[in-house]
């Protein structure tokens, strides 16, 4: 692949900033509650295994991960990266109306910083939708044929 020409639109840019952001303070709350944390990825992914460690090495694993499609976008203006962040990104806000009802609901044991992430990944999703974001990732990079050799 070759690295994107031309300068990054000020929306690109930011929603790199956003979309890291939101990574990051998924992996911090992660790390403040990490029983609660374990609760749900036991109730995800049902395994007798799940312990303190194995979220702590889940939580930061997805961390990383996000940082990946940032860089496809960013670098290389990669349209695949593009639908799969869109993608992901949209089933994630799915739980959204959940997360609220839980913020209701549980008074004083949920708090508003919950709904942190879900706001910064929308944030993140309208700077990548934007018209000159969609411009800018519709330039011809393609893979190089010598990457091959």
């Amino acid at each position: 692949m070759r690295i994107a020409k031309g300068p990054r639109p000020l929306s690109i840019a930011l929603f790199a900033v956003l979309f890291l952001a939101a990574a990051l303070h998924n992996y911090a709350s992660g790390l403040q509650n990490l029983d609660l944390k374990q609760f749900a990825y036991s109730a995800m992914i049902p395994w007798d295994g799940w312990n303190t460690d194995w979220t702590i090495v889940t939580l930061s694993a997805l961390l990383s991960i996000a940082f990946i499609p940032v860089a496809w976008i960013y670098l290389f203006a990669s349209r695949v990266a593009f639908w799969l962040v869109t993608v992901f990104s949209v089933l994630e806000l799915f739980n959204v109306p959940f997360m609220f009802w839980a913020v209701l609901t549980m008074e004083g044991s949920v708090s508003g910083r919950y709904l942190l992430t879900p706001a910064l990944l929308a944030a993140a999703l309208v700077c990548l939708w934007l018209p000159l974001s969609r411009t800018w990732l519709r330039q011809r990079g393609g893979v190089d044929a010598g990457h091959f050799d």
